[in-house]
């Protein structure tokens, strides 16, 4: 239970820290196109601010989309490798972004044509840090089993 528990953290720490990278590679490269097309840089604040709103809609988007995916995933696709349940964790993942986006541009009156942007720019953005959840928590479980490892040959001496 407890190494359930650890997968799982050390996945949303890695999930969370991807998205929010995310968001700092994304300012940067505005930044860049801004300086390129001459446009206007915005304030001195706006990096700060994207990256804090980053980190809070990725605080939101943990238990919301990447727990649950990778918990399919897992469930799914656990004894047949690694490799199948990164994989079911991002088509759930991405199903459960889209199903976000498309829920949310409708709430906030988005126009129609931009739906289907919104939904695929969720799915994207939702790519990287799914899989680094499922990678981080499969790889953690793997580390607890070799540090467990046999029990032979382990038995306290005899004094």
């Amino acid at each position: 239970m407890v190494v359930r528990i650890a997968r799982h953290l050390a996945g949303m720490a890695a999930a969370w820290l991807t998205f929010v990278a995310q968001s700092v590679v994304g300012y940067f490269g505005l930044l860049v196109f801004a300086v390129v097309t001459g446009s206007g840089l915005g304030g001195p604040l706006a990096g700060p601010m994207l990256a804090l709103a980053a980190a809070v809609a990725g605080v939101a988007l943990l238990p919301l989309l990447f727990l649950p995916a990778v918990a399919v995933g897992q469930a799914v696709g656990r004894r047949r490798g690694t490799g199948r349940v990164v994989a079911l964790s991002t088509i759930v993942a991405v199903v459960l972004a889209v199903g976000y986006a498309v829920v949310g541009a409708v709430l906030t009156e988005v126009p129609a044509g931009y739906v289907p942007v919104v939904a695929g720019v969720a799915a994207l953005l939702v790519l990287a840090p799914v899989v680094l959840y499922a990678l981080t928590a499969e790889g953690v479980g793997w580390m607890a089993r070799r540090w467990r490892g046999p029990a032979i040959g382990l038995a306290p001496e005899a004094g």
